[in-house]
């Protein structure tokens, strides 16, 4: 199994006011082989137009929002 940490900015309003934040969320691939294509196309739009459909919905859930195009870095993690 795989693990993707990616680390990236979100935004809430708290008490009025905007606040902007960096915080990061991880991705865990039951097939190793799914984690390895999706980063052998690096930064291209598919690949990270699909992470921030993930991280728009996550955000949402904790009642904050993602900011797009605000992924910062990634790093694919092996376990076990």
């Amino acid at each position: 199994m795989k693990r993707l940490n990616i680390t990236y900015d979100t935004a809430e309003i708290e008490n009025g006011e905007k606040i902007t934040g960096e915080t990061c969320y991880t991705v865990e691939f039951a097939d190793d082989r799914v984690a390895d294509r999706l980063l052998d196309h690096g930064t291209s739009g598919v690949a990270v137009a699909e992470l921030e459909k993930l991280l728009r919905v996550v955000e949402r859930f904790k009642g904050r929002c993602y900011v797009p195009g605000s992924i910062k870095h990634y790093e694919l993690v092996k376990e076990g």
